[in-house]
């Protein structure tokens, strides 16, 4: 397109220059300066500014410095993420225990049975049941019938924080249960086994 564009100036230009030769030789006096074909000049500068846009074209548009740190930045920030969750060991889950059977306080035999599966429970757990007051409030949930209208006044005066309240004070809930809903001679058998272990403790042997 360009050659043909370029021909046909040509061919305009040479009959123009022919026609201008005609008329200078017929008036002496004409100047000999060139001519330009009207409409020459809007040609080419259209032409030039096709080329221009044509090239201008072809260069790839840079991106904003700002926007390629940001997501140099993000890229850093992921990496960075998965690499700690990948290096975090997996967090231990303490093993579900069976709760506690629900204790009424007629059955005597039953109320060691039941304080030792709630000390199992404290144990498999110590984080949740560090206090003396979350151990007798999670014990106290599993009390029905004659035990529960038992706790039932101390659970009426939960604001009181005295460390020798019943609800925060987990021996003297642990006592109260035997004293009050075990056989006498479950009790003393217990005291006994209490003594016992006791004396083993301070060294002491017996003759």
């Amino acid at each position: 397109m360009e050659k043909e564009a370029k021909s046909r100036k040509e061919g305009r230009g040479l009959r123009i220059s022919s026609s201008f030769s005609g008329v200078v030789g017929r008036f002496p006096g004409l100047p000999t300066t060139s001519l330009k074909v009207p409409g020459e000049d809007d040609e080419e500068e259209g032409e030039n500014s096709v080329e221009e846009e044509e090239s201008h074209g072809t260069e790839a548009t840079p991106a904003p410095v700002g926007h390629l740190k940001q997501m140099t930045q993000l890229m850093a920030n992921l990496q960075a993420a998965s690499s700690s969750e990948s290096s975090r060991p997996p967090a231990f889950k303490t093993p579900s225990m069976k709760a506690p059977e629900f204790f009424d306080g007629t059955q005597p035999f039953k109320v060691r049975s039941f304080i030792q599966s709630c000390q199992l429970i404290f144990h498999n757990d110590p984080a949740n049941f560090s206090q003396d007051r979350k151990k007798v409030l999670y014990s106290t949930s599993f009390l029905i019938g004659r035990a529960a209208k038992w706790i039932e006044p101390y659970l009426s005066n939960l604001t009181n924080q005295d460390p020798s309240y019943l609800l925060n004070a987990w021996k003297l809930f642990e006592s109260q249960l035997f004293t009050l809903f075990a056989d006498l001679n479950e009790v003393r058998k217990a005291e006994a086994e209490l003594d016992s272990l006791r004396m083993k403790a301070g060294g002491h042997v017996s003759l």
